[in-house]
């Protein structure tokens, strides 16, 4: 009996630990370094009332169709590179549609970098504070390179992306 007893609050403790999705209260962005190694899409945090303000302010009338974006996305786990935040949502197997939001650290602003259509329609956008950091540029570049190397050439300086398809002479 006792052995019956010791087991089940032992069972009970464990489920009662667990880590729950979103457990730490957000009081700026600057918090989501908490989050470093996991998915935005799966703890919650993309529906945060501390990250979609910001997203809100800097994207101002493109934020319902980002929010449709994310909707459709999936994610990356969020990492931390350079005194930045990088949470990629993007949708996956459509020939583009990609994001990437970026918090510093230092000071929780907010950047952004949207590809709104396929990489050959070309059709992409920066939100956030001017000038854009030159590390968030040289993320975007990196970034869209590796995922997207084998449809195009991607060169980005300042908020600026040339994008050079590889079947274009």
């Amino acid at each position: 009996m006792l052995l019956l007893s010791f087991a089940t609050c032992t069972t009970v403790a464990a489920e009662t630990t667990r880590p729950q999705p979103h457990p730490i209260r957000l009081r700026s962005t600057r918090d989501l370094v908490k989050y470093v190694g996991t998915y935005p899409c799966s703890n919650g945090l993309l529906r945060d009332k501390v990250l979609l303000p910001s997203l809100r302010n800097i994207l101002g009338n493109d934020y319902q169709g980002y929010r449709e974006h994310m909707g459709l996305s999936g994610c990356g786990a969020i990492e931390k590179r350079d005194g930045l935040l990088l949470m990629d949502v993007s949708q996956l197997h459509v020939g583009g549609y990609t994001s990437f939001i970026f918090i510093r650290v230092e000071d929780g602003a907010v950047f952004l970098f949207w590809l709104k259509s396929t990489v050959a329609d070309k059709q992409w956008s920066f939100y956030g504070r001017r000038p854009i950091p030159a590390t968030v540029s040289q993320i975007v570049e990196s970034e869209l390179n590796t995922t997207w190397g084998h449809v195009a050439h991607f060169s980005v300086h300042g908020d600026h992306v040339d994008i050079r398809l590889n079947n274009s002479r």
